[in-house]
Parts: structure tokens; sequence; C-alpha cells
């Protein structure tokens, strides 16, 4: 009698998407979406294919694991996967010239082979010949719907759905001429700027560069002043978080050029990145002085008009306040920190969930740092809780700081009652 085959089940690949809050089917969508998107390849996975990758009982192909590695974000090696060995060149190749290797440009729309050679069909749903203003439109208000969904729940729902519109925006920007390309260059240029913001708020940089680069040159081809001051503060942003100080400063003053065509809220979100840019240099006067700028055009009543609403409305003087108790910690103030944070806060509207949380988060590190322990734990616990249903790589991030602030207080029950908690999330 046959002995029953073993499999060893591949927890790395399972982790990382509970950590993203995917199902089995969202993985299988994405991936699809990913192999397109990206190098022009039809795949049929399903749910079914991603059971069996995580329960070990197939292993998928050098393809696919790039593919995976593109989703979550993270090296081959921490999704279970060996490293390519010699008789992987050959596949390796082929995804290098599909536009898979390290540094590779990202092609809407490339017109490559497929792994083994073969020439890919043609999609099964032809572009239309003719761009529909009001198909625009509504692709515009779409994306609108989809940040209120971002701001409630995170990126992690939406990182799949995106790329799929920005698919058959680039589609359509093969038939779109006159004054219909230069509004659907601007909503396409909407959409990759979400995209990189996604990304970021999922922890993987170097998608939300890529996407940011595409929103900003779509911008200047549709000759929008804001949207291109504001992906430069986008970019600012991602520096800072990569704690780049010159190039934070850089690309925040890159986004004040030209501020008499800014509406004061670009203007205030451009002057915190300075901020943040002087407070990772250690300049607490020149990081002052760009806040209370930051607060006097986020408090301004002047409005200009519906896109930049969208853009820019959650530059809320809450929104600066929280900002600032952020650049107090990266100037080593703490107790200002907290104070600001609290004020913060409590002004914050009830939809910004996710930033909530995010903040939450960093406000427990401030009283950590402040020797409250007690009171770290708790704030820490209470931005936990709603971590699980508004997931950001920005608030997991500051979570798990604190077991080390905590360590001087090994006796704390609530600080181990936190680490549990810690060791729960996605």
């Amino acid at each position: 009698m046959r002995a029953a085959r073993i499999y060893v089940p591949n927890v790395q690949l399972r982790e990382h998407r509970l950590r993203l809050n995917l199902t089995l089917e969202e993985v299988a969508e994405a991936l699809t979406a990913l192999a397109w998107e990206r190098f022009a390849v039809r795949v049929g996975v399903n749910a079914g294919m991603v059971g069996k990758w995580e329960r070990g009982e197939k292993r998928p192909s050098r393809f696919y694991q790039r593919l995976f590695v593109l989703l979550y974000g993270v090296p081959a090696e921490q999704l279970g996967f060996r490293p390519a060995g010699p008789s992987d060149q050959a596949a390796e190749d082929v995804l290098v010239e599909l536009g898979a290797g390290e540094g590779a440009t990202h092609p809407l729309l490339p017109d490559s082979a497929a792994p083994g050679g073969a020439r890919l069909p043609l999609p099964a749903i032809a572009t239309p010949r003719r761009l529909d203003p009001e198909a625009v439109g509504r692709l515009g208000t779409i994306l609108t719907e989809y940040a209120k969904i971002d701001n409630l729940l995170g990126p992690a729902h939406l990182l799949a759905l995106t790329s799929l519109h920005l698919r058959f925006i680039s589609e359509l920007l093969t038939v779109a001429a006159g004054d219909g390309r230069a509004e659907l260059l601007t909503v396409g240029a909407r959409y990759a700027e979400f995209a990189g913001w996604l990304h970021q708020d999922a922890g993987n940089l170097q998608e939300a560069a890529y996407w940011s680069d595409r929103a900003m040159g779509w911008a200047e081809a549709a000759g929008k002043d804001l949207m291109v001051s504001y992906v430069l503060m986008r970019k600012s942003n991602q520096a800072s978080s990569q704690g780049d100080a010159n190039r934070t400063l850089g690309l925040a003053r890159a986004a004040l050029r030209g501020q008499d065509r800014l509406s004061p809220r670009a203007r205030a979100l451009a002057l915190r990145q300075e901020a943040r840019g002087q407070a990772l240099s250690g300049d607490s006067t020149g990081c002052a002085r760009a806040l209370d700028a930051a607060r006097e055009q986020a408090a301004a009543p002047e409005d200009r008009g519906e896109e930049d609403r969208i853009l820019t409305g959650y530059c809320t003087p809450a929104f600066v306040e929280m900002e600032a108790a952020d650049c107090a910690m990266l100037l080593g103030q703490p107790d200002e920190a907290v104070v600001t944070f609290q004020r913060g806060l409590a002004g914050l509207p009830a939809q910004y969930q996710r930033d909530r949380a995010v903040n939450l988060a960093r406000l427990a590190v401030a009283y950590a740092a402040s020797r409250e322990p007690e009171r770290a734990c708790a704030v820490a616990q209470e931005a936990a809780a709603m971590v699980h249903g508004t997931w950001s790589a920005r608030a997991v991030g500051e979570l798990r700081r604190l077991p080390t602030l905590l360590s001087a207080w090994p006796d704390l029950a609530s600080a181990a009652e936190l680490e549990a908690t810690l060791a729960a999330l996605p």
C-alpha cells in the first residue's frame, strides 16, 4: 500500500496574504492583473491554485513566484521560495526580457513574448475605437469613491482594482485624441498617483515610486500644474518615509514652485513636507517656520474647485497638527508630540479611519518615548484593534516599534498583553 504523500505548507506565503487581509480569490485576481499589466501575459490562475501553493501541494513556477514578489512587495526568500539556481536561468532570462528584472521599466502594454517564446494573442476584448467623454467622467467618479473606501478600509482591497483601471486607461489612450485625450491623461494621472499612494501605504516603496513617476508623466502631458505639484509632494513624502532629508526638501520645494497657481491646501501639503525635511535635518527652527505656514494655508477659506477638493480635501488643520506631532518625534520631542497628536486626533473627521489608526500608533510610540508605558499600551491596543479593519503598513510599522521601547519595563503586564496583540496582527 502506497504511503500517503506528506506536503510541507508554505507558511510564509499564506502569512503574507493574511497580512494584507486578502482572500484566495482576491490574490488570484491580483496575480492575473499583474501578469497582464506588467508582462502582457494572460494567465488562468484561480483560488484553488493559490490554495495548493500555500498548502505545499504544488510549487508555483518562477513566473508566478515573480508575480507574488510584485504583489506582496518582499523578496522571494521571504515568501518561502528558494533562490534561483543554474537550472532556472532560462526562465529567469525570459522574465528579464519581459521586464521583470531589477530596475526594469514597466511598460503598460508591452509587445512581448510569453514564457516559452510563444507570441501572445490579442486581448479578447478589443480596445474601443473612440473615446466616450462620459466614460472618462465616470472613471473619475469611481476613483473618488475608491479614495473614500481607502480612508475607511486601507489599501489592501483596492490595489488589484486600481491596477485594472490603469490597464483600461492605458488602452483608451491608444485611441484618445484632442480634448478627450487631455481629460483622460488627467484621470490617468489621478489613478496612477492613487496607485502610488496605495503601494506606499502597503509598504511597497518601489512600486509607489514607479506609479508616482507614471502620474508625473501623465500630469505634465495634460498640463495640470496642480497635479504636478501634488505628485512632487507625494514623492517628497516617499523620500521622508525613508529618512532622506535632502530629497524630501528638494521635492517639497519643487512642489511649491509657482505657488500662485496652487490652492492653499496644496501649498499646505508641500509646506508640511518641507517641515518634515527640516525635522529630518535636525533644524527645529526651519521646521517650526514651515509648519506655521502650513497651518495658515490649511485654515484658509479659499476653494479652487472640485479638482482641488478631490486631491487635497483631507488637508485640514487637524491633519497638519498630526504632521506637526510626527515632526516633533523626528526632532526628539516626545512630550510635545503627545500634546500635538491629541489635538490633531480630536479634530480628525470620522471618515479617516485608517489615518486615525496610523496616528494612534504614532501617539502610542510618543507615550512610550515620554516614559508613560501604561498609556502607550492602552493607545496601542486601540490602534491595533483598528488595524484589523484598516490595515496599513505605516500603522503596523509604528506599532512594532513598541516592544523595544517598552523593554525598559519588563514586568509591566500591559506590555506583555500588547506583545501578544501585536503578534496576532496581519
